[in-house]
């Protein structure tokens, strides 16, 4: 089983939509707490029916996302690693979103965990998927789309 993560920073709608048809990704787990976006088309609504269109699930876990006192934080102390593991705390308090991905990869869907950042290493979505794979227990396979290693 593999769980998916990919950053639309710098990408059309097209473009992400190319990339979900490529590794054949049948519903977006969209991990913003805040799901609007300055860029069109990738607010929830417009990013949900966009989706739908090519046949690709869209879901919120708006608490999943990372709260706005912590990206703050991040923002003036470039602390990745501290920033990384005050968010693993939270996510202890979050373990019913987790659990309802880790159902569906169970279930057969190929799951891609949406967040705005390219590179998954800056990301707060590949804590998600760390603690996805956590829970699992059973080998499951992460992937970054468009990471830097």
């Amino acid at each position: 089983m593999e769980l998916y993560t990919i950053g639309y920073e710098g990408l059309s709608q097209k473009e992400l939509v190319g990339i979900l048809d490529q590794y054949e990704i049948s519903i977006v787990a969209d991990v913003r707490r805040v799901p609007s976006s300055r860029k069109k088309g990738f607010s929830k609504r417009g990013l949900e029916a966009f989706l739908s269109n090519h046949n690709i699930g869209y879901v919120s876990f708006r608490d999943l996302g990372t709260p706005q006192e912590m990206r703050s934080r991040l923002k003036a102390s470039r602390d990745y690693e501290g920033f990384f593991n005050e968010f693993r705390e939270m996510l202890a308090e979050r373990g019913e979103d987790l659990s309802n991905i880790l159902a569906l990869v169970q279930h057969g869907e190929k799951v891609g965990l949406l967040c705005f950042e390219q590179d998954a290493y800056k990301c707060h979505r590949r804590i998600v998927a760390e603690e996805v794979r956590r829970m699992d227990g059973n080998g499951l396979t992460i992937r970054h789309l468009r990471s830097q290693p």
